[in-house]
């Protein structure tokens, strides 16, 4: 925050750190006059928090955000507000009390809702008059409202005029409440979207009101710094030094025009903008734009010095009346943690600050937030200004952090400064993981303060054991507990099983005995269980039995228990199924059928008179230890083709062509297309054909 520094070296009195939360400092009772103007768009707001604690508010915005993202309950809370003591209403357009209802609902009281009377004919009128109910009050000229009456400097909030200062008119504008706040030598003026000129249906009230009013250092700009606002007789009339101009960024109406501007800075006025709006470009010599909260820091002293801050910038401009004392403020700076450090939970390290005074700085205060500035926690209260502080490190992760430094001289007077961004406050860790197989406990990513002497336990599972443990990647070997000492750096442990236990299957359908047709669906059940867990499930079969081998019907099942199967055109009364279970270990578990069961094949009657059918005769002869005889019927002309296929579904022989109706045969000398000699084994002949397909099982001998 270069630019809060630099003000300091000009003899800046009470320079707070410029956060998004700036005005947490704000609504600490601390002697001072604090106001805000919150960022509400295109709209006016302000929230005055009196030395002694009492809140007010002049005008609650639209209702919607500003360029800060925030609503104006959002704001409030922020600021702890939990009670406004006086609301005050400057008139009845819609950006200044379109705020009033969801403050109401969002659980902050209103005590005193004021207002010029009467009614107005607009929904968020209603709205507002309903959120206020029996607490709404009405105002009338030169009535004044004390504030911290007990205090030796109280504040006071006088309405100069209302409803048109005596001019008849029915126009909203022209009828804002002029309210003047006075803390000593500190004044302010509150004038809605008053307006100084007669246009259309406006009329000249600033001329009229400004004399009433009188000098003054802080000016809210009126009617977001329209052309017919801001005018000459005004100026002449209140002198001020800065001035605030809430507008929104994006607006219809072009505010902040060029012509209030020329105005206010002839009048050599310094303005300050809540956002950058929609009208003229800011002036660098005279005009800053916050796109955030401006706060104004004020003191009673004549000739005191006041602040107003907001993003990017922190100014001070000076009170009328003749200084009382020793107004000059320590400057304070930071030096660590000043943003960007990243420090463990439990590490201790040196806040370092610098801190000097025109007389002398007597004690020093240290203080820490977690969330950017928003709240603030005591770390040390009226130490020495030794310039450094061990600290040991709370437990609050955070990447938001910041340290401040407050010193006080012998008057009373402050001086601040903090973090220029965030620092990091974080844990080391311990990432601890188990394989299957068994279990490490504490397990996942643990937290662990600097320092920490975190233990683990490793437990396999029955029927496992551990295989290893992997220490930030180093293999300590088959340990069963584990333990990091004096905790400086982020670790990992990995804990690894071996699994020597095989799944437990049973096969609970198909079973032996059953006579099964080609096309039927079936259901093939089984359970199966596992110390760790099955991983997946094969389904086999053995069309003439376990001897002849194995087919794979389906692999890598999930372990539900049943797969549907669709019996294919076999003939065989001495099938089995075979159900092999695994984990992930990859051993295996086997249940198969406890005897053969039948598939009964479609007629395989080859017929030389007689009408044409589909059908493939047995081979012949079967076993057999040469050539083969295949006889088979097409019920009509066509395509047909006979192959010989092994256990493995692949194909060693076949016959094909377009043959007519009626009965043929072909003889399969043993060989395949390579000229190899078909080996001893199970084989399976089935018939191709457009009307079906026919099968039967041929054994070869050797």
């Amino acid at each position: 925050m270069p630019p809060v520094r630099h003000l300091r070296a000009l003899g800046a009195c009470l320079l707070l750190s410029l956060t998004t939360a700036v005005s947490a400092f704000a609504v600490t009772p601390n002697g001072r006059l604090q106001i805000i103007h919150l960022d509400v768009g295109q709209g006016d707001g302000a929230v005055m928090i009196t030395p002694l604690g009492q809140v007010v508010m002049f005008d609650d915005g639209p209702g919607g955000t500003g360029a800060m993202g925030k609503t104006v309950v959002q704001q409030l809370q922020a600021l702890g507000v939990t009670t406004i003591d006086h609301h005050f209403c400057s008139h009845y357009h819609s950006d200044h009390l379109g705020g009033t209802p969801s403050i109401v609902s969002g659980g902050i009281a209103i005590t005193n809702g004021w207002d010029r009377g009467g009614s107005y004919t607009t929904g968020a009128y209603t709205s507002y008059v309903t959120a206020l109910g029996a607490h709404r009050k009405t105002m009338v000229k030169n009535q004044v409202i004390t504030l911290d009456s007990l205090s030796a400097h109280p504040v006071r909030i006088k309405c100069i005029d209302l409803a048109g200062a005596g001019q008849s008119s029915t126009e909203e504008n022209t009828l804002s409440m002029v309210l003047k706040i006075s803390y000593g030598e500190f004044d302010m003026t509150f004038g809605g979207d008053l307006p100084g000129q007669v246009s259309g249906s406006y009329k000249n009230i600033e001329t009229t009101v400004g004399p009433e009013t009188g000098p003054v250092e802080v000016y809210k700009v009126h009617h977001h710094a329209s052309a017919t606002s801001s005018w000459d007789d005004w100026l002449n009339a209140t002198t001020p030094k800065v001035a605030v101009i809430s507008c929104g960024n994006g607006n219809s109406y072009g505010h902040p025009t060029a012509s209030a501007l020329t105005r206010l800075h002839n009048h050599s006025v310094h303005t300050y903008w809540t956002e950058t709006g929609s009208g003229v470009a800011p002036n660098a010599t005279w005009d800053k734009v916050s796109n955030n909260q401006i706060v104004i820091s004020a003191t009673w002293e004549g000739a005191g010095v006041d602040t107003i801050r907001g993003t990017g910038f922190a100014d001070t401009f000076i009170n009328s009346g003749t200084a009382p004392g020793d107004l000059v403020a320590p400057l304070a700076s930071m030096v660590s943690p000043d943003g960007g450090e990243d420090w463990k939970v439990g590490s201790s390290h040196p806040i370092t600050w610098t801190a000097t005074d025109n007389v002398a700085v007597t004690t020093v205060d240290l203080a820490w937030s977690s969330d950017g500035g928003s709240t603030w926690s005591a770390i040390a209260t009226g130490i020495a200004n030794s310039g450094s502080y061990a600290w040991s490190v709370p437990a609050q992760a955070t990447t938001a952090g910041r340290v401040r430094v407050r010193a006080h001289d012998a008057a009373g007077n402050l001086g601040a400064d903090s973090s220029a961004t965030g620092f990091t406050v974080d844990y080391w860790t311990v990432t601890a993981s188990a394989g299957l197989g068994g279990a490490v406990s504490p397990a996942g990513i643990l937290n662990e303060a600097q320092g920490a002497n975190p233990g683990f336990t490793i437990t396999p599972l029955a029927g496992c054991s551990v295989q290893d443990l992997l220490v930030d990647g180093v293999p300590q070997g088959a340990l069963t507990a584990w333990q990091f000492t004096n905790v400086v750096a982020n670790h990992t442990l990995a804990a690894s099983f071996l699994d020597a236990t095989s799944p437990v299957v049973a096969l609970t359908s198909l079973q032996g005995g059953q006579r099964l047709s080609p096309g039927d669906n079936v259901d093939i059940t089984w359970t199966a269980s596992d110390n760790v867990g099955v991983d997946s499930v094969d389904v086999f079969l053995a069309p003439l039995g376990p001897a002849y081998g194995w087919m794979l019907l389906a692999g890598a099942l999930p372990n539900s228990g049943s797969w549907t199967w669709t019996v294919p055109a076999l003939a065989t009364d001495s099938a089995f199924v075979r159900v092999v279970a695994y984990d992930h270990a990859i051993n295996f578990g086997v249940a198969i059928s406890d005897s053969g069961f039948a598939i009964g094949s479609q007629s395989t009657g080859v017929s030389a008179g007689g009408p044409a059918r589909l059908a493939l005769a047995p081979p012949a002869p079967n076993p057999a230890s040469g050539a083969v005889g295949l006889n088979f019927s097409l019920p009509a002309a066509g395509q047909a083709s006979i192959e010989v296929l092994d256990v493995g579904g692949r194909r060693v022989g076949q016959y094909a062509g377009v043959f007519a109706a009626g009965s043929h045969s072909w003889t399969w000398d043993g060989y395949g297309a390579g000229g190899t000699r078909a080996g001893a084994g199970l084989y399976m002949v089935r018939l191709h054909t457009a009307q079906g397909t026919r099968t039967q099982r041929l054994v070869l001998l050797r």
